[in-house]
């Protein structure tokens, strides 16, 4: 089983993604031409949710995440085909494409050893 204080590489990948998707919705929402803390909450808080459940290294945490990335993902392909913002949807598509990737190798390698530990 895993251990909540050590990290593995995936792990450290998982979080340093989640870090520059939230950097980068910040970002896309304070440099833009209508400011909207609202907006920014609704886009920010379903990531910020997962913080702890992922530090508790729960497998059920990272699955369900790999589900609410893909609203990101859409959003970054939707800001892609908007010339204003299509340096936003590079980054967004980009980082959260890096997130889903990298939080499916955590959960296969968690999954690999945690099987081996059963037998």
């Amino acid at each position: 089983m895993s251990d909540g204080c050590s990290f593995k590489p995936a792990q450290i990948l998982v979080f340093t993604s989640l870090a520059a998707l939230l950097l980068t919705l910040s970002l896309d929402n304070w440099t833009g031409d209508s400011i909207s803390i609202i907006r920014w909450l609704v886009q920010v808080i379903p990531l910020l949710l997962f913080i702890l459940p992922l530090l508790k290294s729960g497998l059920r945490a990272y699955q369900w995440l790999c589900f609410v990335i893909l609203l990101y993902f859409l959003m970054g392909i939707q800001y892609l085909f908007s010339p204003i913002k299509q340096m936003s949807g590079i980054a967004i598509t980009f980082f959260s494409v890096l997130l889903f990737c990298s939080n499916i190798f955590y959960i296969h390698k968690e999954q690999k050893l945690n099987a081996t530990v059963r037998y």
